[in-house]
């Protein structure tokens, strides 16, 4: 083999190795999303454990975490308990409110998942058809998305919210629009 073929060769493996080094720094669920720094589409759907309807445009003002999730997914059992423990949390937070919309699912699954989960407090919407999911680009779950007080969508977090995501991820944009 000439020196010229050795040389090429050399470069496509060090090349090759350099693109699966860029990869490994990579987070396989950071699927970034056209909708954030643009307005949230507004909705209404029915609560889940009835009373008026859960509108989001009515939170303007505020900001919002909005949790997709439903009764059939795991990765929601997992999270779960984190969103309990937030809702506690922020429970006294006038600038901070949860909402969660069960998509996918049926009332009874979903009022079950929660009577055996535990209820955290905030309210449900129910989006059977997924038409909210649909019109917020969901395409698993769980899924979270921050809404600021303009109704403006700051940040998308696909999978389960861990301990410590509200101060790590979503107080710093609230207390200065840092990006997380």
């Amino acid at each position: 083999m000439s020196g010229a073929w050795k040389i090429i060769l050399l470069g496509a493996v060090m090349a090759i190795l350099g693109l699966f080094a860029l990869g490994l720094d990579n987070d396989p669920r950071n699927i970034p999303s056209p909708l954030v720094n643009r307005p949230a589409s507004d909705f209404t759907a029915p609560a889940l454990h009835g009373g008026p309807p859960v509108q989001l445009s009515a939170l303007r003002g505020k900001w919002v975490l909005v949790n997709f999730w439903g009764s059939w997914c795991v990765s929601c059992v997992a999270e779960h308990p984190y969103l309990v423990e937030l809702a506690k949390k922020v429970k006294n937070r006038p600038d901070f409110v949860m909402i969660g919309v069960d998509f996918r699912d049926t009332p009874e699954a979903a009022r079950d998942f929660l009577a055996r989960h535990g209820n955290p407090g905030y309210p449900h919407a129910m989006d059977p058809e997924q038409k909210i999911a649909i019109d917020w680009g969901v395409y698993g779950a769980p899924e979270s998305y921050l809404v600021d007080p303009n109704g403006t969508i700051r940040m998308k977090h696909t999978g389960p919210l861990f301990p410590g995501w509200f101060e790590a991820r979503a107080l710093p944009l609230m207390e200065g629009g840092k990006k997380p």
